[in-house]
This record gives structure tokens, sequence and C-alpha cells, in this order.
């Protein structure tokens, strides 16, 4: 007889990976866009992409369009790319506008969401502007990036993630220069691209070139209440190392992670997007300090290209291996403190999908 999944323990020496299912049901992703997508703190870009009034640039988060814009007041601002008349989108990718005009019924609408001419609606009893604003998304631009809430009453970035960044601020994070983007799609779940990312211990194994160069034997790991820190200096360094002299990675719960690679002063944000259940959209944006892109700075993005590459063939051969039905629970290592945390974390936020026994020591599944 087939033993019923367990709970994620608290004690990391006796607790289960969450149950393969979650990997595999389409029904589950749609209760994370709500549950975790919708009430999470989500990159959205960066202040360098906004130099004058009108810039914008549009972007979802669970399946809602979102634009954000530049003010004249030279507020970043951002709001529901949905007219407030029929609900179609208003903007598409990103540029400069005077004003965001529906293509639907050409209402348009100023860079603060205001409403500025609805021409259809002239001789329209009680029909009040202010009643048809665009409706706005929580922003905050912290450390020069930008991030979007689509829950009105989420708390703060600073609340959320307190010290985050604390080794690298000195560095004067501000400063750094958007350099590229890229986007891969991976055959796997959104999750399994973070549970391999919060881990190293497949780096030697997978990801011979990145560690030849690392010393893992001053690897730490350091879990706040809602992100995680990694990192570890190039051999000869010690721990206390500079930008570029070691890697440092921070996770942001629930998809998100800042990586500050050995090399040229460089960040590289990466985000985990899902498409469906069985499909992600990796987005990696690079950051470096100057304009033009050095030889270093080439060779690194390489290195980068390649680590990519590795984690994402191991995750779409993780996700063919949970489909086969062989596989319900794993067991974490003691070193897989961060997986064991993102966890944690993920069976809070879905409980109400998570009817778990707590595991019984006693018995192994």
């Amino acid at each position: 007889m087939e033993k019923a999944d367990v709970r994620v323990s608290e004690k990391l020496s006796e607790a289960y990976t969450l149950p393969s299912w979650l990997y595999t049901k389409p029904e589950v992703l749609e209760v994370e866009k709500r549950e975790i997508f919708s009430k999470t703190w989500q990159y959205a870009g960066h202040v360098s992409q906004f130099k004058k009034p009108g810039d914008y640039i549009t972007t979802e988060v669970a399946d809602r369009p979102v634009i954000i814009s530049y003010g004249q007041d030279g507020e970043i601002r951002a709001f529901f790319n949905v007219c407030t008349h029929r609900a179609a989108k208003l903007a598409e990718g990103e540029g400069n506008k005077a004003v965001f005009s529906c293509p639907y019924h050409a209402w348009t609408f100023r860079l603060d969401g205001s409403l500025h001419r609805a021409p259809n609606m002239n001789g329209v009893e009680n029909f009040d502007h202010n009643d048809f604003c665009l409706k706005k998304v929580k922003l905050e631009v912290f450390e020069s990036f930008i991030f979007i809430n689509l829950d009105p009453n989420a708390p703060s970035m600073s609340s959320q993630f307190p010290e985050l960044f604390q080794h690298v601020k000195k560095h004067d994070l501000g400063s750094f220069k958007r350099t590229r983007v890229r986007e891969t799609i991976c055959k796997s779940n959104w999750k399994i691209g973070i549970d391999n990312y919060l881990e190293c211990d497949h780096c030697s194994i997978v990801h011979k070139v990145l560690v030849s160069v690392l010393d893992l034997n001053q690897y730490e790991m350091k879990m706040f209440k809602n992100y995680s820190y990694q990192g570890t200096p190039l051999k000869g360094m010690t721990g206390d190392f500079g930008l570029g002299q070691g890697g440092r990675y921070y996770w942001l719960y629930p998809n998100t992670w800042f990586s500050f690679d050995p090399g040229p002063a460089n960040l590289s944000i990466h985000q985990s997007i899902p498409i469906d259940h069985k499909t992600t959209k990796y987005v990696y944006t690079t950051f470096f300090k100057t304009d033009e892109i050095s030889k270093e700075e080439e060779e690194l993005m390489a290195i980068d290209e390649l680590v990519r590459k590795e984690d994402l063939d191991i995750c779409e051969v993780v996700q063919k291996g949970i489909e086969t039905g062989a596989y319900t629970q794993g067991r974490f290592s003691l070193t897989e403190n961060c997986v064991h945390q993102f966890h944690l974390l993920l069976q809070k936020d879905l409980e109400s999908l998570l009817p778990l026994q707590k595991v019984d020591t006693t018995t192994a599944l």
C-alpha cells in the first residue's frame, strides 16, 4: 500500500520535499498565480530605462498586463494595462508617448493614469472622469531596480527583504548599466529551476568550468524571512571578497535572483516566469558598470550562457523524471537549506491546496 504524501517538516534533517504532483498538475499553477505571483514583489525594470517624460515599458505578472510610465513630474508609476472603458490593452512593448490612447474607442489617459479624453461619452449623465482613471499597481524603486506588486496591501520591499544586498551595497548598485536581455524557454515547471538555483550540491558535477575557479570550501549560505543568500570567493580570496572576486547570489521569493558573478563588475537578474505547468520562460538581464562591452565582459557573458544552458538541460531532465510517476517525494541533504526554505514558503502559501499529514519519523515513504 502506498503511503500518503507528507508535509515539509520545519526540521531539515527529517524533512521530505514537496510532493511531485505540485510540479505536474496544471491546476496547481492557477493557484500559484493567485496565491503567490499576484501577492509578491516582481522585478519589472531598471531606472535607466526611463530617461524622459513619456518613456514607458510594459510587462505581465500572473497573466495581467501592466504599464510602467515616467510622468511629467518625474515619478515612475505602474498601472494595469487595461482601458477603463471596455478593457482593451492600451500599449505594447516600450517607447515614449505623451498620452496612452486606447486602440478600441480612442479613450486617452495621461502619464499619471488620469483620464484625458473619452470622445464617445458626450452627453452621458453623471459621467465623472475621476471614476475612470487607470487602476494603479503598487511600485517601488529599490536600489535603482523597479519592482511591482499586484497586491495593493503588500508590505514594502524594505520590510520584506531587510538587509538585501548587504554584501554589495557599497559598490553603488545605481551606477550599473542595463546591457543585455536574453530569454530562453525551459521545458520544466518553474519551481524546478528555483530548486536547482538554491543548492550547489550539483555545481561540481554540472558546472565544472565555473567551479574550477571558485573556492567551494568557503561556500556560505544565509536565510532570511523571504530571501536567501549564497556566496563563495575565487580561489585565493577570502570570504570578504570584492565585486567580481567571487560569486554572490541573492534569491527573492518566489522567482527572482540577483547574481554577482566572478569577473568584471557585473550583475545578472534572473526571472523564472511560468508559461504553463511544465514550461518556463527564463529572462536574464545583464548589467555592467561600463557603456561599451569589453572583451572581459563578453567572456563573462559566454560563461554565463554556458552555466545557464547546463542548468536548463538538467531541469528538463528532472521534469521528465517527475512526469514518469516513479517519483513522489524526495529528501533534503543537510546542505540544501535554501531549497528547504523555499519549500516551506510554498507550503505556507499553498496551504489550501496541501492537506498533507505531518511526517511520521518512525516510518519511511
